[in-house]
């Protein structure tokens, strides 16, 4: 005799009024939750101090949010079309804060060599010098990631699909031979290297701080982040709206069959998100170095982040929105709960992440049931 199970999932499925009333609760409660904490919030650091922490966690959030985006877009990319969980991405993104940095420091050394003509040009304009630096490096660091993660789709996970345990332990694997290497390389996670320490000239083209008065003191580089991820936000958007390349990834993900039996080679295209992908990891690695820092062990904690924004963002139903929005979420919880609740910084995320999974198992742009 077979039992039968019931669950609280099937009664709410069969009494979908039931299950609106109780989402509506849900939210409800979240709402008022939120207003308390504002009211204490308020009691505790005082209105003016609330205003200042506010201002810059929603600057420095949104400044991590675009930092997050840039990085987890790509892990978006590998997932929705390869299928590919790739535990190597945030070891990619650590190697291409590391290659940034070597690539910025040496561009430097080139432009500040008096026996080669660039010292003409840079050796007395500073800030030419480090401008063009650093779109050198954030360039370099794409093009040699991009390689990277090409070659390894090439060589080892093409013969690998289908077969996702393989996949998950080759790229654990990489992962850790990625980080061992940066460990030798450059040292435990206990050591960070910044540019303006290690540079000839200690100067970075945009640094400082914006000082609007009343303790409202914000970090430029933050402020430029911002602008940079809406920015590659907006090109990636219509690129995978306008482009034909973009069309066809947009269309793979939906249904990478039908894309191959209307003559699309499959294969080739994967290899192209994967290169895509971690082409961003490595950008958004090299993007980090003036405000973080080079570290062994981002590897391990911004892939525990990309895992988080594309569970919320419901990445699997292949919606680039998703995970635009999701990023900003955990971005902006995370700079929030610092200032405000520190106690609780390190699990807000996932706090979050388990709230809106209870109301839309989906994800943001997955389906609601």
């Amino acid at each position: 005799m077979q039992r039968v199970t019931f669950t609280i999932k099937d009664y709410l499925d069969d009494n979908p009024r039931v299950k609106q009333i109780l989402k509506y609760c849900v939210s409800i409660a979240l709402i008022i939750g939120a207003g308390l904490l504002v009211k204490v919030a308020i009691d505790v650091y005082t209105w003016n101090g609330f205003i200042i922490g506010v201002s810059k966690s929603l600057v420095n959030g949104l400044a991590l949010s675009m930092l997050l985006f840039l990085m987890v877009s790509g892990f978006f990319l590998i997932f929705g079309l390869c299928g590919v969980i790739n535990f190597a991405h945030g070891a990619f993104f650590m190697l291409g804060g590391f290659m940034g940095f070597v690539i910025y420091l040496a561009t430097e050394s080139v432009f500040l060599d008096p026996t080669l003509p660039f010292f003409l040009i840079f050796g007395s304009n500073h800030l030419a010098l480090s401008i063009t630096a650093f779109i050198v490096s954030a360039l370099g660091a794409t093009a040699v990631m991009a390689l990277i993660g090409g070659g390894i789709e090439f060589f080892t996970i093409r013969r690998l699909y289908g077969n996702p345990i393989a996949q998950i332990l080759l790229t654990v694997g990489f992962m850790f031979i990625i980080t061992q290497v940066a460990e030798l390389i450059w040292g435990p996670p206990q050591i960070s290297y910044f540019i303006i320490n290690n540079s000839q000239i200690s100067y970075f083209f945009i640094s400082g701080t914006l000082d609007l008065g009343g303790g409202m003191i914000f970090v430029w580089y933050r402020i430029f982040l911002i602008f940079l991820g809406l920015s590659v936000a907006g090109l990636m958007f219509v690129g995978f709206r306008r482009t034909r390349i973009g069309l066809q990834i947009q269309a793979g993900i939906e249904d990478s069959e039908m894309v191959e039996a209307l003559g699309t080679n499959i294969r080739r295209l994967f290899t192209i998100v994967f290169m895509l992908g971690s082409g961003l990891a490595g950008f958004s690695g090299a993007v980090l170095v003036p405000w973080i820092g080079a570290n062994s062990g981002h590897g391990l904690t911004y892939l525990i982040y990309a895992f988080v924004i594309v569970v919320i963002g419901g990445a699997h139903y292949g919606r680039f929105e998703g995970t635009f929005f999701s990023a900003l979420i955990v971005g902006l919880s995370m700079q929030f709960a610092s200032y405000f609740a520190p106690g609780i910084k390190d699990v807000i995320v996932f706090i979050i992440m388990a709230a809106i999974l209870i109301l839309r198992p989906g994800g943001l742009t997955g389906h609601g049931q």
